[in-house]
């Protein structure tokens, strides 16, 4: 899981870093071609981070106080990023794309969240 969340991590910052220097036309030109592709990435690149983020974090970290941190840490990042774009000339900041990478972040959260306490519930070892 640990290698997921690093992936999921490297993969949000190419992604936002292609698109805050300009590249983002180019490189993501099929998003503009599909109705609702836009969102629709946003919500699946974020519920996916979730998920792998919270699963690897949450094996480890049994209080709900430092849990609840890493959530409220995911939820900022997001938001800075989505929030940023107001001063980049190459990016438009959307509510819409906030509220989509926002609803797939929780989403990633909980089905991750769920998955852990399956897991534990169960008895198995979950820092294998």
């Amino acid at each position: 899981m640990k290698l997921f969340a690093l992936f999921m991590v490297a993969a949000v910052v190419v992604i936002t870093v292609i698109a805050n220097v300009g590249l983002g036309a180019t490189a993501f030109a099929f998003v503009h071609d599909v109705p609702g592709a836009d969102l629709t990435l946003h919500f699946g690149l974020y519920a996916l981070l979730g998920l792998a983020v919270v699963a690897w974090i949450w094996e480890r970290v049994l209080h709900p106080g430092w849990r609840l941190l890493c959530v409220s840490v995911l939820v900022l990042l997001v938001a800075v990023e989505e929030l940023s774009q107001n001063f980049l000339a190459s990016r438009n900041f959307s509510w819409l794309d906030l509220g989509s990478s926002l609803a797939g972040l929780l989403t990633g959260v909980l089905i991750s969240a769920w998955w852990v306490s399956r897991r534990s519930d169960s008895g198995l070892d979950l820092r294998a």
